[in-house]
């Protein structure tokens, strides 16, 4: 099992979810649901057993990644194959959700 933690952005976004599993959560940082999703997320992508990035995206930071996939609400999920959205997750999810939902994709 290996996660790589990385810092998506607009520039480097299309290079980073390009080959493998991503999972990329839109967030505010200052908002506390964020911040905890966060951390069950990464949770979540290191018990599963293959090799997935996982980053955080704030919106702010990332206005154009926000509206090219449409992110209206915080925080939301994306689990990204090959650089292709296979899922979409919007709101809270608990840990063992979220890893039913990275299983799927493997």
């Amino acid at each position: 099992m290996s996660v790589r933690n990385v810092k998506f952005n607009d520039a480097n976004f299309d290079v980073e979810t390009r080959e493998g599993l991503s999972v990329v959560c839109f967030e505010d940082p200052r908002a506390l649901e964020c911040r905890k999703e966060s951390v069950l997320v990464e949770q979540a992508a290191s018990s599963i057993a293959e090799w997935v990035k996982m980053g955080n995206c704030d919106i702010e930071n990332c206005p154009k990644l926000a509206e090219r996939f449409r992110v209206t609400s915080i925080p939301t999920i994306l689990i990204i194959k090959d650089g292709k959205e296979v899922e979409r997750l919007t709101g809270f999810r608990h840990e063992k959700a979220l890893i039913k939902h990275l299983q799927k994709h493997l």
